[in-house]
């Protein structure tokens, strides 16, 4: 035994001296392989072990080799599949692969060719699993990547709400004449027109939030109480309450027995 393969064979023929000689030829090749006399054998063996490929002839005592396959598909689709037989004008290439097997074989057979069949299948789920993983470790990254943009996203959209809109609004709100409140409003349309992206990005319940809500969210996010948030935005308390259920609101939470405070601290987007 040259080398050692990882990959577990079932062998399953009715024929006793044919599933010896497979048996004796895959292990002298270095696979770990059982054997079975007839498919109810067969899965009684995959009940309780694992296997990477079986190797089935296909016409034998009760469940046929065809059967065999299609429940194999259904129960351990996992695995892999050469079927084998001596009535090769019965059954076509084409249909055995149709059927869903990974190859096929006409006894009698060269044991070389049989060789390099079970490596070709080897080789190709070998292939698949490590396309798979790829495929997930880049779904992870990708995920990651998005995510990481998002929250770049919210950051940058709540430190302007935090630190660029409240002023704004003082600024429109206030004695301006004519020349200062164009400029403010000009201001105003240019920052609107920056923040849009990141509004897109956002989801609708993060961009549904006034400037002011941002503000009162982040304050009883770090455990302010009304009063000390009217006294912090000189406004009155009645006026943080009305946001408060503003903000209960949007979040989803009436009728929920959660406190505003506690929820907001699970939302990363409030974080300056």
């Amino acid at each position: 035994m040259e080398n050692e393969h990882s990959e577990r064979i079932l062998v399953v023929d009715d024929e006793k001296e044919m599933c010896l000689m497979l048996l004796k030829f895959l292990r002298q090749e270095g696979y770990n392989c059982q054997s079975a006399t007839d498919s109810a054998q067969a899965f009684a063996i995959l009940e309780h072990n694992d296997f990477d490929l079986v190797i089935s002839d296909i016409r034998m005592r009760g469940m046929s080799g065809l059967e065999l396959l299609r429940e194999l598909r259904l129960k351990h689709p996992g695995v892999d599949t050469i079927m084998m037989t001596a009535f090769t004008s019965e059954h076509s290439y084409s249909d055995i692969i149709q059927a869903g097997a990974a190859d096929f074989i006409g006894k009698p057979f060269n044991l070389a060719e049989l060789k390099a069949k079970i490596e070709r299948v080897n080789r190709e789920r070998r292939m698949l699993r490590e396309l798979q993983e790829t495929n997930t470790a880049l779904d992870v990254v990708l995920k990651r990547v998005e995510g990481d943009k998002e929250k770049l996203n919210a950051d940058i959209l709540c430190n302007l709400q935090q630190m660029v809109f409240p002023y704004l609004d003082k600024l429109k709100g206030s004695r301006l004449d004519e020349k200062q409140r164009a400029y403010v409003n000009i201001l105003d349309v240019n920052v609107s027109k920056i923040t849009s992206p990141f509004m897109r990005g956002l989801s609708q319940m993060r961009a549904n939030l006034s400037h002011m809500e941002i503000q009162i969210a982040n304050l009883i996010k770090a455990g302010k109480d009304s009063k000390e948030i009217a006294d912090i935005l000189g406004v009155s308390v009645n006026t943080v309450t009305t946001h408060r259920y503003h903000l209960r609101t949007k979040l989803g939470l009436k009728g929920k027995k959660v406190t505003l405070k506690s929820h907001l601290k699970s939302i990363d987007f409030l974080v300056m």
